[in-house]
C-alpha cells in the first residue's frame, strides 16, 4: 500500500507540473515608460517533451493581435523549433530542426523574398526562448561568476553568433532575491550591439525581466527595445 501510495504522489506530482498555464508580460518604452506592447503566453503540457508555447503580441491587453510566435520543445529544450509572425511589419522568421541541421527562414519585410539556409546542429547551443533554459543549465556556474559562452541562432543571420553571458550582479523584484545575467555578443561585434539584461528570481529561475532588443519591429522597420516586466501570474 505505501509503494501504490508513492506512485500516486509521483503521478499527482508529474501531472501537475504538466497542468497549461497562461502568464504575460507588458513592454515598456525605456526613456517614458509608455506602454508599447503586451505578450501573452500560453504554455501548454511543460516541461514535457509536447510542451507548445503560442505567444501573441497586442497593442494593449484587448486589442486584436498583430504577432504571433510557436514554440515547440523536444529533448534539447535550449533549441525548440519555433514559428513567428508580424503582420504590421511582415516581418518572419523559422527554425525547424532536420536530418541535415537546423533549417532557418527569414524574411525582412512584406515584398522580401525569403533567404534559407541549413546550419549545422553542432554549430547551435540555444535558439530563441530556449535562452530561459540555457541559463537554469548554466546557473550555479554564472552564480560563481562564471562567464559562458553560447552560440546563439540568428535567424536575420541565417548563422550561429556567438554570445557571452556573466552575472552582472544581484538585486530584488517585489522584494524577492533576484540576480541579473548579461548577454553581450562575443568578439568584435560586441562593441556595435547593445548588451541584453536579462533578471530571474532566485527562488525558482523564473525570468521576471528583459531589457535590450526585441523581436518587434517599429514602422521603420527598426527593432524595438524595451524593457518588458513579467509579473508573477499568481
Amino acid at each position: 500500500m505505501r509503494a501504490i501510495a508513492i506512485l500516486c504522489t509521483l503521478f499527482t506530482a508529474a501531472h501537475l507540473q504538466a497542468a497549461d498555464y497562461t502568464f504575460t508580460g507588458f513592454a515598456r518604452d525605456l526613456d517614458n515608460g509608455e506602454l508599447l506592447y503586451v505578450e501573452t503566453h500560453e504554455i501548454h503540457a511543460p516541461g514535457t517533451l509536447d510542451e507548445r508555447r503560442i505567444v501573441t503580441y497586442r497593442g494593449n491587453e484587448t486589442a486584436e493581435p498583430f504577432a504571433r510566435k510557436t514554440l515547440s520543445y523536444g529533448a534539447d529544450r535550449a533549441q525548440p523549433s519555433f514559428q513567428f509572425s508580424d503582420s504590421r511589419s511582415g516581418f518572419a522568421e523559422s527554425v525547424s530542426r532536420g536530418p541535415g541541421g537546423f533549417e532557418v527562414r527569414f524574411r525582412g519585410g512584406p515584398a522580401a523574398p525569403a533567404r534559407i539556409a541549413i546550419i549545422p546542429p553542432d554549430e547551435v547551443a540555444v535558439i530563441d526562448a530556449g535562452f530561459d533554459e540555457f541559463v537554469r543549465a548554466h546557473w550555479d556556474a554564472l552564480g560563481r561568476g562564471e562567464p559562458v559562452l553560447a552560440p546563439f541562432l540568428v535567424p536575420s543571420r541565417l548563422e550561429a553568433v556567438r554570445f557571452r553571458l556573466h552575472k552582472l550582479r544581484a538585486t530584488s523584484i517585489d522584494g524577492a532575491a533576484a540576480t541579473v545575467i548579461r548577454l553581450s555578443l562575443a568578439g568584435p561585434l560586441g562593441w556595435l550591439l547593445p548588451d541584453i539584461d536579462v533578471t530571474y528570481r532566485d527562488a525558482d529561475r523564473r525570468l521576471m525581466r528583459y531589457l535590450g532588443l526585441t523581436n518587434i519591429r517599429d514602422q521603420h522597420g527598426e527593432l524595438i527595445s524595451a524593457r518588458i516586466d513579467f509579473p508573477d501570474p499568481r
